[in-house]
């Protein structure tokens, strides 16, 4: 699963270079095919402005999302193994050093930069800190202050450490069940989106369809009808739909506005392909 650390300083550069890009397409756009109603050129332009200002962000989030999830994944392992280390009578720091012999994934980095710390003199609550600042999860945070406060104490405290791996355990099973229920949740904002493109396929295939003949027969009152102008209206509705619910989507489903930008950007191709393959204005 590809996966990548990104801090929130980068995640803001590659959010603002995105929308700077996006609103130079759009300002060009503007000046070039002047007005809304020049179409397909305006469209075409703006789309792609759009599909800019997300996709990046939303790769940045979504890969940097992964690696924090893989990382958290592998935290109450590493408590597990400095539990079992404990047990064989090593210090509090020294079982921090063997457990990090042990490969966990995208975990592993850190924390053999938290031990080479440790031998460079750093104290064991200063290591444990930076690691959580570095991994910057509420898991982590947690790990790191309950970690603290077992190395303080001293002693043997396997049995307090074993606590806090199935406590831990417990957490993420929970967090687990959450997401699962809020699956038909997402699904449902999916679905709706859905059944407004259906509407509007069905308007333009029935009533504007019959409008759009009465009015070449010359029918008076539907003689300044404009297909064309309602289906680029309905097209910015579907674009706008499409931003809006993928956001509350991923507010539902993992918690976080970001994780809304993926679920924007499929809603959006979905809406593009729509109008451009299947609702066609009479």
């Amino acid at each position: 699963m590809l996966a990548l650390k990104l801090s929130r300083s980068d995640k803001r550069i590659v959010s603002v270079s995105s929308i700077a890009i996006c609103a130079a397409i759009l300002i060009n756009t503007i000046l070039v095919w002047p007005g809304l109603d020049r179409h397909p050129e305006f469209e075409t332009f703006f789309v792609i402005a759009i599909i800019i200002a997300l996709f990046p962000p939303a790769a940045a989030d979504l890969l940097d999302r992964r690696w924090r999830n893989a990382v958290n994944a592998k935290l109450p392992d590493l408590i597990k193994n400095i539990s079992d280390a404990q047990k064989t009578g090593m210090s509090f720091p020294k079982a921090i050093e063997y457990s990090a012999r042990v490969d966990y994934g995208p975990l592993t980095k850190e924390l053999r930069k938290t031990v080479a710390q440790l031998s460079w003199g750093w104290t064991y609550e200063e290591a444990m800190q930076d690691l959580a600042k570095r991994i910057d999860t509420p898991l982590a945070h947690r790990m790191a202050a309950m970690l603290i406060e077992v190395g303080r104490a001293g002693g043997r405290l396997h049995e307090v450490l074993d606590s806090v791996y199935a406590h831990f355990r417990e957490v993420q099973d929970i967090e687990r069940d959450r997401k699962r229920q809020l699956i038909p949740y997402v699904m449902t904002i999916y679905a709706s989106f859905g059944v407004f493109l259906f509407l509007v396929y069905i308007l333009f295939s029935t009533l504007f369809f019959q409008a759009k003949q009465l009015a070449s027969t010359g029918t008076y009152f539907l003689s300044g009808l404009n297909t064309e102008l309602y289906y680029i209206w309905f097209f910015h509705m579907a674009v706008v739909e499409a931003v809006i619910s993928g956001f509350v989507a991923g507010k539902m489903g993992e918690g976080a506005m970001s994780a809304g930008l993926k679920h924007a950007l499929i809603l959006l191709l979905i809406s593009i392909l729509a109008f451009a393959f299947i609702i066609r204005p009479p």
